[in-house]
């Protein structure tokens, strides 16, 4: 199984429901989780050989603007993004992430289980297909 990295600021609503999705489908040992900006930064510098997703949730235009500063760091990743509203210019920066996925914090987050679950799914089928099974 790949590595996910969760960036998410906030411990409580959006922020944990967010974490109780991903920890339903990624062991915790897979997981990194991301509290500030400065610490998503460094994992992202590091070699990103194991990690191949991300769940982003900004919780404000400061946060979605953070996310957009990275932007190069995320060149490989499949990105899961979470915006802090409807807003046209703000649904238009998210896109500039390329995500996979695009949804809102007021969301319940049942379409990024399930997203997730298939990008999951189509990790494993391939590391199957290419032999490598029993790396999961």
């Amino acid at each position: 199984m790949m590595n996910l990295l969760l960036y998410a600021t906030i411990t409580d609503g959006a922020g944990a429901r967010l974490q109780r999705v991903v920890e339903g489908l990624v062991p915790r040992e897979k997981t990194k989780i991301c509290r500030t900006i400065e610490s998503l930064t460094r994992r992202l510098r590091q070699p990103s050989h194991d990690l191949s997703i991300a769940v982003l949730l900004a919780t404000n235009q400061k946060e979605l603007f953070d996310l957009l500063s990275l932007r190069d760091l995320f060149a490989d990743i499949r990105i899961i993004l979470v915006l802090p509203d409807k807003k046209r210019d703000t649904i238009a920066k998210g896109h500039s992430l390329q995500p996979r996925f695009l949804t809102y914090a007021d969301s319940n987050f049942a379409a990024v289980a399930a997203v997730l679950s298939k990008m999951l799914g189509n990790n494993y089928l391939r590391k199957i297909a290419a032999g490598k099974g029993d790396d999961l």
